[in-house]
């Protein structure tokens, strides 16, 4: 009996520590896939983030971050899922779309010049089904959404902005986040 009850014991102590899907050590499912290009990915999802421009051009409110993301279970990914984290541990999410339009002109540059440094994320997924994420627009280019689904056979791509509190983002590794309920995904953000 005591043989038995010392095994569940450890049983139960394994199952609690064991980490839930996609929050084991990130590094571990972390790829670069270039300079400025970088993938997460195990079982349950995968995260590519590409961020060239933003990389060398921080020092104004806004980091652009391009993103695709698929999941191997139906998942519904809200907006509040991302954000991205200091090398100070501060975490800032993703910029509202009112944050968003009222620096429009910023904003409206940023995409501009960041236009000849895009990356091509959608070729690092295996999914036949890719479709574009609107959490912002600019003025007149069609209505955003709040949230998107993802599965085994659809992948999602789009732009990620986050706004500075400071107006400018300081040289350092961040780390991008995407947490929804039993997934975690995280790609480190080296900003030059």
């Amino acid at each position: 009996m005591p043989l038995r009850l010392s095994m569940l014991a450890l049983v139960l102590v394994l199952a609690q520590s064991a980490p839930a899907r996609g929050q084991d050590d990130a590094s571990s499912f972390t790829t670069e896939l270039g300079r400025a290009a970088v993938e997460f990915e195990n079982d349950a999802i995968q995260l590519v983030a590409a961020y060239y421009y933003s990389q060398e051009n921080h020092d104004s409110r806004w980091l652009l971050i391009e993103a695709a993301v698929t999941t191997e279970e139906r998942t519904t990914i809200h907006r509040d899922a991302f954000r991205v984290v200091t090398p100070d541990g501060v975490e800032i999410p993703l910029a509202s779309h009112a944050r968003f339009r009222s620096d429009v002109e910023r904003v409206r540059g940023l995409v501009q010049n960041a236009s000849p440094t895009r990356h091509n994320i959608g070729s690092y997924f295996r999914r036949w089904r890719q479709e574009p994420f609107r959490f912002f627009r600019l003025p007149g280019t069609g209505t955003i959404q709040d949230d998107f689904v993802v599965d085994s056979d659809r992948t999602v791509l789009g732009d990620l902005f986050f706004a500075s509190p400071t107006d400018a983002w300081a040289n350092g590794t961040y780390t991008l986040v995407v947490e929804l309920e039993g997934l975690r995904a995280l790609v480190p953000i080296e900003l030059d």
